[in-house]
């Protein structure tokens, strides 16, 4: 039998029955265990003005190594509408300068902060920033007045995201599994960016 032709980017896609979704939680911020880079040169600063080319670059950066597809075809002014709500709070991690990574927090009407995205390039894995970035997104999550920290992950995500977030002090509430479409390799950072060079 043929493959089928999946609705995501138009690739072909194969059906994973076993995508194991984690939820996770913090409950007080006293459960928070901090991990801060020795770093000098590291800064977590929030992006203030809604800059929706920026969330795209990292969503597709980031995600185009573990499977972030949903936002992939989104337009411009999607992409506008989301990053200008009140709710939502973008935080860049640079070390010396460069850009390494981000956070998207997102404050839900029940009193939850909810950590949306959030991830390092490529070049920064591997460096103890992990840690540090998750420490200062739950640091800031409790600083928005959140009744609770909450995120979840997959087994479409990095292999060590779950280790993190168990040793930040997150514990899970809740797992579900669900049967997706999704490309047999990730797409990279934009289309065709892991395409193989013609001869």
């Amino acid at each position: 039998m043929p493959p089928r032709r999946g609705r995501v980017l138009h690739t072909i896609c194969v059906p994973l029955a076993d995508v194991t979704i984690r939820h996770l939680e913090m409950t007080a911020p006293g459960q928070l265990r901090p991990k801060r880079s020795a770093h000098l040169g590291v800064a977590f600063v929030r992006v203030r003005q809604p800059m929706p080319e920026l969330n795209r670059f990292f969503y597709t950066a980031i995600g185009g190594e573990w499977f972030w597809l949903e936002r992939r075809p989104w337009t411009l002014a999607q992409w506008s509408a989301y990053v200008a709500r009140p709710e939502l709070e973008t935080w860049v991690l640079s070390r010396d300068g460069v850009p390494a990574g981000y956070v998207e927090l997102e404050r839900h009407a029940s009193g939850d902060v909810e950590i949306k995205y959030f991830g390092l390039l490529r070049a920064f894995i591997g460096d103890g920033l992990g840690g540090h970035l998750l420490t200062e997104a739950v640091a800031r999550a409790w600083g928005m007045g959140a009744s609770r920290v909450i995120l979840n992950t997959c087994n479409l995500d990095h292999p060590r995201a779950l280790a993190n977030y168990l040793a930040r002090g997150f514990r899970e509430y809740r797992t579900e599994v669900r049967r997706k479409e999704v490309p047999d390799t990730p797409p990279g950072p934009w289309e065709g960016a892991l395409a193989a060079p013609s001869r």
